[in-house]
């Protein structure tokens, strides 16, 4: 595709009828959220985290097998009880039902732990669908932002393009010096080599933005009013410590290591269930032997000393426990320092911006003069090329600066907690 189609192709997209409908960034984020594979596979994590749950809370109640087994073969008593060798088809079937009654603390500490894994999972899903949130929103301000400098070094090169055989004309009539068309053509050169650049910046975020979207990138509303964030640092870093997701997975992480720490000390403890047992056998010691049996009673385990284990794996449970409670104080400090981060990040994109809108109204007036006083003679043709180009350059800037203020507002509320 020709620079000419590709600027042509960009102002189809944007002047198009339907652009009335256009896609904006709530409808980019909705649907970035139900295409995005990575979210999908949190949601999936947080699912068989939740299942886990249900696993560890099926150990407090009771439990019911059966067994069995048949075979066919020759056995020889040795005229045992007068038995003689025969061919024999042995069988046994067995039920088993168990209901445990005490388990020391460990079917309470396993639920724990899968709960507190379940919770982390779903921090997890939180987190990846707030990660996905800022990159759409990034690429989105990225696409506006390369389609307003496609559109603006368009409109120089056509320009410059003018420019350059103006000055060839005026130079066959001896009213401009070689000089004169070389820094014309220079320019013009220039200005195609910031479309060409201008060009890919475009084609790469609007890949991007169809990556995360998983729909065809169209015509976009412009960026609307950044969002609303905390009044101020103070209430910014206590909102983060309320609802941080990193904060609130470190917290879950001290969860699941207590539980661990309970599991640990309950190793040792002993067992005790009721349990009931139904048996059929056939042909196991002799021929025609037969034996069918019930049996309901109590049984119990306690294993009193294993050299040592137990107590170690305290220890490894409470270790994990200080290295639990040492990396909540680390993501407390890290989140802190980002809201920190955020806020004056924010505060200079929007100082930013206001210098931005500043700059580019003072550019746009300094090109319609310098226009004027080349019309008059009062100033070379170059010198609009030149205006021109800081016309440009300014309007680029203002568009960076209301993406980096967008942006930045984004990343402050989601270490917040907000969405």
């Amino acid at each position: 595709m020709t620079s000419a189609s590709f600027r042509m192709a960009v102002g189809l997209a944007l002047c198009l009828p339907g652009a009335a409908s256009a896609q904006d960034l709530a409808s980019a984020i909705a649907d970035a959220r139900a295409h995005s594979p990575a979210l999908a596979a949190a949601a999936a994590d947080a699912d068989a985290a939740a299942a886990r749950v249900a696993q560890a809370r099926a150990a407090a109640g009771p439990t019911a097998r059966i067994e069995g087994s048949v075979g066919i073969g020759r056995l020889d008593p040795g005229g045992y009880f007068g038995l003689a060798a025969a061919g024999v088809t042995p069988s046994a079937l067995q039920l088993v039902g168990e209901y445990p009654l005490y388990a020391g603390g460990r079917i309470n500490a396993a639920i724990d732990q899968a709960r507190a894994g379940s919770n982390a999972a779903a921090l997890g899903k939180d987190m990846a669908r707030q990660n996905l949130t800022l990159g759409t929103v990034s690429a989105y301000a990225e696409v506006l932002t390369a389609r307003e400098l496609v559109t603006s070094y368009g409109k120089l090169v056509d320009a410059l393009g003018e420019i350059v055989r103006h000055t060839g004309l005026r130079y066959d009539v001896g009213d401009a010096t070689s000089s004169e068309v070389a820094q014309a053509k220079a320019r013009h050169a220039e200005g195609r080599a910031g479309l060409v650049q201008s060009e890919g910046r475009l084609a790469t975020a609007e890949a991007r933005l169809e990556r995360l979207t998983g729909v065809p990138v169209g015509a976009l509303a412009p960026l609307p009013p950044r969002p609303a964030v905390p009044a101020s640092l103070g209430e910014a870093v206590e909102a983060a410590t309320l609802a941080n997701v990193l904060l609130a997975q470190a917290g879950s992480g001290i969860d699941g290591a207590e539980a661990r720490v309970r599991a640990a000390r309950a190793s040792n403890r002993p067992t005790v269930g009721v349990f009931a047992e139904a048996g059929r056998i056939r042909d196991q010691f002799f021929p025609d032997y037969r034996n069918d049996n019930v049996t309901v009673g109590v049984r119990g385990r306690w294993t009193f000393f294993d050299s040592g284990a137990g107590s170690a794996r305290v220890r490894e449970a409470q270790a994990g426990l200080s290295a639990s409670e040492a990396r909540l104080r680390l993501a407390r400090d890290d989140v802190t320092q980002a809201v920190i981060e955020a806020w004056t990040g924010l505060d200079s994109a929007e100082k930013s911006l206001d210098a931005a809108h500043d700059g580019e109204a003072a550019a746009r007036e300094a090109l319609r003069g310098t226009r004027l006083e080349v019309r008059s003679g009062a100033r070379p043709p170059l010198a609009e090329l030149d205006a021109e180009r800081e016309a440009i350059a300014a309007t680029a800037r203002l568009a960076e600066a209301e993406a980096m203020a967008q942006v930045a507002a984004w990343r402050l509320r989601l270490l917040c907690g907000w969405e």
